[in-house]
């Protein structure tokens, strides 16, 4: 027997109703933080639950005078008839209904899609003084950083990374826009992951766990022998190729951690270390290794590993290839991240070759170690010690601007102001050896955020 209009009516504003209180839960929670966006659910669900309560008395209601409306349908005047048309403000108001919940529906479809595509990013300014002489008579004043932005989508297996930095060239005064990484995974188990594209090149600890962002980095400035190729680095900080990553566990919260790449060798080109990533220049490539141990147990929070790369490096200079020479070192690092005290060390040593003169192979070395120590979880005070010694009648060295043998001491402060937002006094001593001795000292003052 066909229910009255009035009781299906009640059914299906039950059934509108509790969808659209559903569907609004993940709109309005997206952009908030986990423990708010948890508060909201479950005051959103309260109101569901109880506006659906409402609506079960309801149906209830009209099921209990489904029979007495049968006692005095003789009396009433005829239902309508099984398959008869609605009056026409029945028929608009439910097609209404009808429209807000598929408009409703696709707004949530969205709000799931956007969710699987997160948007995150960091910002920076600074005052900057320093004693070294330049050129353009730059030596203090206030500085943009970076504005970065990164996105981790994931579909299924498949995931990817993207990170677009925009900064002031310090030379022009230009906005420059660069593509710091652009990488497509395929999660293949739990112990392995394989990547292509443009990423951070995985040697050591430091350049793959902090990327652009300097709120999440514990200092204000990155070692300077491993910064980024145009800020003075002098090794490959980027990678485009292939990158294989993973863990294996030992028990006990301990693991085996490795990465292993194939990609473009890099070159030289007027004094500025390139990494290739349009194609690679010449036929030879880069391989890789980075094998660490993270300990658990009474040792968790300790991450201990080798590292290792080679690839042959051309160095042109206006546009004409001066030669050729193979970079190779290996190594060891360390991380610790226990009882307020952070620490990252590591180790390089070079064995380069000369392939197109005459002057055989050189051994060098760089190395770091930083110290810092959190108090009422907020101050952060911390020490770095830098130093690379490089042989100058190395190509690879002598033929970028920024390979010359230096020590330098790091001393700041980082102070949080919230868990995304972070003031850094940091003061550095410089001294360079390249023929002869060069001494100066900086000064930053950095506000950072992250979102």
């Amino acid at each position: 027997m066909e229910a009255p209009d009035e009781q299906r009516r009640g059914r299906r504003t039950l059934a509108i109703a509790t969808l659209a209180a559903l569907l609004c839960i993940p709109a309005s929670a997206f952009a908030q933080s986990d423990a708010e966006r948890i508060r909201d659910l479950e005051r959103k669900l309260e109101q569901s639950l109880r506006v659906i309560d409402k609506l079960e008395k309801r149906v209830e209601q009209l099921e209990r005078s489904k029979n007495a409306a049968a006692t005095t349908a003789a009396a009433a005047p005829a239902p309508m008839a099984p398959g008869a048309p609605m009056p026409p403000a029945e028929e608009e108001r439910i097609k209404t209904l009808e429209r807000s919940v598929a408009q409703m529906s696709s707004g949530r479809e969205a709000s799931t899609a956007l969710a699987g595509i997160p948007l995150h990013g960091f910002a920076d300014v600074e005052y900057h003084h320093t004693t070294l002489d330049r050129p353009d008579n730059r030596r203090s004043g206030f500085a943009l950083g970076n504005l970065d932005f990164f996105m981790t989508p994931e579909f299924g297996r498949v995931k990817m990374l993207g990170e677009l930095n925009f900064e002031i060239e310090s030379d022009t005064g230009e906005v420059a826009t660069d593509l710091e990484r652009l990488q497509i995974g395929y999660t293949f188990s739990d112990s392995f992951t394989g990547w292509a594209g443009r990423f951070h090149t995985p040697y050591g600890y430091w350049n793959n766990a902090f990327h652009h962002g300097i709120q999440i980095q514990p200092s204000a400035t990155r070692p300077r022998f491993i910064d980024f190729e145009d800020k003075g680095g002098i090794l490959p900080a980027h990678t485009v190729g292939l990158w294989g990553v993973g863990h294996v566990n030992t028990g006990d919260g301990s693991r085996f951690t490795y990465d292993a790449w194939l990609a473009n060798g890099s070159r030289i080109v007027d004094g500025i270390l390139d990494f290739n990533a349009y194609r690679d220049d010449n036929t030879n490539t880069a391989v890789g290794g980075n094998l660490g141990y993270r300990f658990g147990g009474a040792a968790d929070g300790l991450l201990v590993g080798l590292h290792g790369l080679r690839e042959e490096v051309d160095i042109y200079s206006g546009g004409e290839k001066l030669g050729r020479t193979r970079l190779a070192f290996g190594g060891a690092y360390y991380y610790l991240d226990m009882k307020n005290w952070e620490s990252i060390g590591e180790y390089y040593r070079f064995r380069n070759a000369d392939l197109s003169g005459d002057t055989g192979t050189h051994s060098s070395w760089a190395a770091f170690v930083h110290l810092g120590y959190t108090l009422a979880d907020v101050w952060t005070p911390y020490y770095r010690w830098e130093k690379a010694a490089l042989d100058q009648a190395d190509p690879y060295f002598a033929a970028q601007e920024s390979g010359r043998s230096y020590t330098r001491h790091v001393l700041g402060i980082r102070y949080l102001l919230n868990p995304n937002t972070s003031v850094q006094l940091e003061g550095n001593r410089t001294r360079e050896i390249l023929g002869e001795e060069k001494s100066y000292s900086e000064l930053r003052a950095v506000l950072a955020i992250r979102f």
